[in-house]
């Protein structure tokens, strides 16, 4: 996914306006249904009439004046291990019972009644001290989960959702929606030669050129006819889910201009890097020798930013930078970048040196591989690294207990705000469709139709991880995203509380989206202590800083 890939320090955008409208329903709305859920470990509440799907915040205030409340972590005492959290690791039945049934027919429902219309490079860098002013961001506040949860007249439903989604003039956008929510119905319910009839719909409707919507039914309809394949046999599934990851690591470490180009032209990656960095350099400024264990060193881009901002610092010069790069794949690729870095150190005449940590899986991680010295502070970077690791609890685990063991000074994650792990196969579909509607939704706004490097973006990043999703269960399905809720349950057992992110840190996040055509459509939140983007209300991604006590 190009949001989850290359940083980089150039900045281009590109605003296009649209106006987006929506038709009436076809078919009478049945009352809201709540159905209490514990798929992820945490208690929730989805609402499949007027509240949104995402079981997140989906607020829109552009304005960023509301007071942040710190969101408490949300656990059961009863959880043993990360199973329990939040994961389904073996194959579970697509059949629906009645209640999902009734929900999803809540859902048609809710697609059709599109009601109304809406109308729809900087030269940011890290600063390894505040130059803000006092008077700019002292007062600057993000609205929080809790605040979000306060207000929920100013929350998207299901509808609202796709008022920004839909054109008016499309109206067989609104078709093919409801053919491939019906596909999807018959999925869940294992009629698979009534979901591939009405997949065929959207198989001619649907283009890689088109609307959003057109676009992303594409994608989608093509993952459920996979998935109805692997379900009737036509297709084996044996090793194609761990496959498809694997080449989408291999890519992250050989960007192309296309990814890199829309890596440019939107802003969420951009915006969760530089915060992500920034707060790293906040959090090692007392440090003249500063160790940093990278577990996604990709093409090194960020580390290049970090290193800048190391080599300006004046009131405590660095004496020396460590990078220990971990990896399992791509081993002379990691040493490659390692190159490139050693360059861009002579450059700015830093002490550096770059290690390699390469094992076969993450059971095999331990805190001896890693050259640790007393003198240096040692920093964590996870970025869209845990996730991967979701279908295999004990490889998380071991990896979370070599940290605890090395106690870093500060642990930096990032990851996808989402919930694309629920063991019911239509929730999942639900959940993974409204946000890479979102997605589908800035890549419009941000870049042309027949831009072909929106089209290569699409069809390169979002497209495998849609099929995982779709068409993968249990063990190959290894596309498995969940909230900052879960995670921060799952790191309170190793003893990790969030940090506060700085204002400065914040309020830098916000200007560096301004800078950007689509500033407007783009909404931060606070999820407790972690910040996240989102595209006109919908989570995107997220950043937290992590201390162990």
């Amino acid at each position: 996914m190009v949001i989850e890939m290359f940083p980089s320090v150039q900045f281009d955008s590109r605003g296009i306006p649209n106006q987006f409208g929506h038709s009436k329903d076809y078919c009478s709305r049945e009352e809201v249904n709540t159905e209490r859920n514990q798929w992820y470990g945490t208690e929730e509440f989805v609402q499949w009439g007027n509240i949104n799907l995402f079981h997140q915040n989906t607020m829109i205030n552009e304005n960023l004046s509301l007071p942040t409340k710190q969101q408490g972590l949300i656990f059961s005492a009863e959880i043993t291990n990360f199973d329990e959290l939040c994961y389904d690791i073996k194959p579970s039945s697509s059949q629906l019972c009645p209640e999902e049934l009734k929900n999803f027919e809540t859902i048609h429902s809710e697609f059709q009644e599109l009601i109304s219309p809406q109308e729809s490079s900087s030269g940011i860098t890290i600063n390894h001290e505040t130059k803000f002013g006092q008077a700019d961001y002292e007062q600057f506040n993000l609205p929080s989960h809790d605040t979000a949860c306060a207000n929920a007249g100013k929350r998207l439903s299901t509808h609202d959702f796709f008022c920004v989604w839909v054109e008016r003039k499309e109206h067989r956008d609104v078709e093919i929606i409801q053919h491939l929510l019906a596909s999807a119905e018959k999925v869940g319910e294992q009629q698979f030669s009534r979901a591939s009839h009405l997949l065929s719909h959207c198989h001619q409707c649907s283009s890689i050129r088109g609307t959003p919507v057109q676009r992303i039914v594409y994608y989608f309809s093509k993952a459920l006819q996979q998935k109805i394949d692997q379900e009737t046999g036509r297709r084996t599934t044996k090793g194609s889910g761990k496959r498809q990851l694997l080449e989408l690591q291999d890519t992250s470490m050989n960007p192309n201009p296309s990814l890199l180009a829309s890596y440019q032209k939107v802003p969420f990656s951009q915006v969760i890097l530089f915060t992500a960095m920034q707060v790293m350099i906040e959090n090692v400024s007392e440090a003249k020798r500063i160790h940093i264990i990278d577990l996604e060193v990709r093409n090194g881009l960020h580390l290049s930013i970090l290193m800048e901002a190391l080599a300006a610092r004046s009131d405590c010069p660095l004496v020396h930078l460590k990078v220990t790069a971990v990896g399992t794949i791509s081993e002379q690729k990691i040493k490659e970048t390692g190159k490139r870095l050693m360059s861009v150190a002579q450059s700015l005449n830093l002490s550096f040196s770059f290690n390699v940590v390469m094992v076969a899986d993450m059971l095999d991680l331990n805190e001896s591989l890693f050259k640790l010295e007393s003198e240096e502070m040692v920093a964590v970077y996870a970025p869209y690294i845990l996730s991967t690791l979701i279908e295999r609890p004990n490889h998380l685990e071991n990896l979370m207990a070599v940290f605890q063991k090395i106690n870093p000074r500060i642990m930096i994650v990032t990851e996808v705000e989402a919930n694309h792990n629920s063991p019911v196969f239509v929730n999942r579909f639900v959940e993974a469709l409204f946000y890479y509607g979102a997605l589908f939704d800035s890549m419009e706004e941000c870049m042309d139709r027949d831009d072909q490097d929106r089209i290569i973006s699409e069809s390169t990043q979002f497209s495998p991880k849609i099929a995982n999703i779709v068409a993968f269960e249990g063990e190959e399905r290894r596309v498995r995203h969940v909230n900052s809720n879960v995670w921060k349950a799952f790191f309170s057992r190793f003893g990790m509380v969030e940090t506060e992110l700085s204002r400065a840190s914040l309020y830098q996040a916000k200007l560096l989206v301004n800078n950007f055509a689509c500033a407007s459509s783009c909404t931060f939140e606070m999820m407790g202590k972690s910040l996240s983007i989102g595209w006109k209300g919908t989570p995107i991604l997220s950043v937290s800083a992590l201390k162990f006590l």
